[in-house]
């Protein structure tokens, strides 16, 4: 069972020089949780996570205790946007993959999600070019749906 069977190939792609204030935007509109940077040809080369856009909107050494006594986080947002707003896509993303191949199995695909703790795992072809992404759902529907004989799984 080959992951290029059942990845997703909807996918949010941005180009490195990308400017923060367009992938705040981009990013938020979308209904995905990474963006992919990607190059003239599509290849891959990072990713960016909610994660990855939301330490730079808020700042990391804020503690639930002192969080709690901000009476209004949008100036503090706003400030930490107008310190950001330099950054390009290839500021944020992140630059150490781990990637899967369109001939990659779910065997492979499932033993990878146990050893990060990742959300979804890009997938390339030979060439490096981003043709998808395969997540822990996409792996559950195609268990449910031709292992077990699920209707509508998938």
């Amino acid at each position: 069972m080959k992951i290029a069977e059942f990845m997703n190939t909807e996918l949010t792609r941005v180009p490195p020089d990308m400017d923060f204030a367009t992938l705040l935007a981009k990013h938020a509109s979308t209904g995905t949780r990474h963006t992919y940077v990607v190059d003239e040809e599509g290849r891959l080369i990072g990713v960016i996570t909610n994660l990855d856009m939301l330490s730079k909107m808020v700042p990391s050494y804020l503690t639930s205790t002192l969080a709690s006594s901000i009476s209004d986080g949008g100036e503090l947002i706003l400030k930490r946007f107008e310190e950001n707003k330099h950054l390009t896509a290839a500021d944020v993303m992140q630059r150490d993959l781990v990637i899967l191949n369109t001939d990659d199995t779910l065997i492979e695909a499932n033993v990878r999600f146990h050893e990060g703790r990742y959300n979804a795992i890009p997938v390339v072809n030979t060439e490096g070019v981003l043709v998808g992404d395969i997540g822990r759902k996409e792996i559950l529907r195609h268990i449910a749906a031709d292992i077990c004989g699920l209707p509508g799984a998938v």
